[in-house]
């Protein structure tokens, strides 16, 4: 969830701005979907999304040289370890008051002395006792920089990519395996299962960039056009009752974030741009807890069944993408005003 320019020149890459504004949207419909077939499909194109975002942020973790990627990295972890510990801390405070509106205080102490709750928590991300599941994303980034940390740390990285096959099958058996036999998914969000093959992914394109751009272009768009289709395809069809869809999921997020670095537009798609470089993680990160109040609140209102089907999921993305941005442009002009002040000390 880092900005992303393109590493050859020093300017932004606009088509990735693009996609991540497009697939934070599908996202907020994964979680709130519309009924039958069109909700299956968004929720599908939601979950190739979260592939994506950490495609980029291995991407944008990539430096050639080991002392300079180590330290880009650890700042990276700083930074997003202190935006998780700000929103858990918000989802718990709202998650407590609401179990005291509701009078279900008391389950909520039950839960929380589970005595596999934190381990989950720790390991798994598994934070659907605050109504807090996209945070799982978070505990498996800063896992995963943690590794990729000490990879460019001890300068072992180079070998690192020669076992990024075993990691991304043993992502593609997990994912299976929960999908086709229906365990709980959150095994499949410990970050060895989920966050870290991307990311390596992402940053062995980083390394070998000049490799991946060499092929024409029409050769990309005919990949990502037969991966994506074949996604579809097994996302509906199982072969021999194994959902296999998770192995063209990531070829086609694979192929699709290759055509963004062949297609680098050097101006602003309208709206899409600044929403994919500003609002995106915003977005990610309380979407959730915006569609639950919207949930809730179309109960109040008492209209037909069809209604709720296709209104809430519209409305979590009206009311989830108004609230990033207003939520972003108030901690910009905190910061603003932390620098103006800073200037005014020096």
């Amino acid at each position: 969830m880092e900005n992303i320019n393109n590493l050859s020149v020093n300017k932004r890459n606009y088509t990735l701005d693009a996609l991540k504004a497009f697939f934070a949207v599908m996202i907020i419909l994964t979680h709130f979907p519309f009924p039958g077939e069109l909700g299956h499909i968004c929720s599908n194109i939601g979950i190739c999304g979260v592939i994506l975002f950490f495609l980029i942020s291995g991407y944008s973790s990539y430096n050639a040289d080991d002392t300079v990627a180590a330290n880009n990295i650890l700042r990276r972890f700083k930074r997003n370890g202190k935006i998780f510990l700000i929103v858990i801390s918000i989802y718990v405070v709202l998650g407590i008051v609401e179990r005291l509106v509701t009078g279900q205080f008391d389950d909520f102490v039950a839960e929380l002395q589970d005595p596999w709750r934190f381990p989950r928590m720790i390991l798994l991300g598994d934070f659907s006792f605050i109504k807090a599941d996209p945070l799982w994303f978070m505990v498996a980034l800063l896992y995963s920089y943690i590794v990729l940390y000490f990879l460019h740390k001890w300068k072992v990285m180079k070998y690192a990519y020669y076992v990024l096959p075993i990691f991304l099958l043993f992502r593609i058996f997990v994912e299976c395996y929960v999908n086709t036999y229906n365990v709980d998914w959150h095994y499949s969000s410990f970050f060895l299962a989920s966050g870290f093959p991307i990311m390596l992914l992402g940053n062995f394109i980083a390394c070998k960039r000049d490799f991946f751009l060499k092929a024409p272009l029409y050769v990309t768009i005919i990949l990502t056009v037969v991966s994506t289709a074949l996604m579809f395809v097994t996302i509906h069809v199982r072969v021999f009752d194994f959902d296999i869809a998770q192995i063209f999921k990531i070829w086609c997020m694979f192929e699709l974030f290759i055509l963004a670095l062949k297609l680098p537009r050097e101006k602003e798609v309208p709206i899409l741009s600044k929403m994919g470089r500003k609002y995106s993680a915003y977005i990610y990160l309380f979407h959730f807890l915006i569609g639950i109040i919207v949930v809730d609140a179309s109960y109040i209102v008492n209209n037909p069944e069809w209604v709720y089907d296709y209104l809430v999921p519209v409305l979590a993305v009206i009311f989830g993408v108004s609230i990033s941005i207003l939520l972003f442009t108030i901690n910009q002009k905190i910061k603003d005003k932390r620098q103006r002040r800073k200037e005014i000390t020096e």
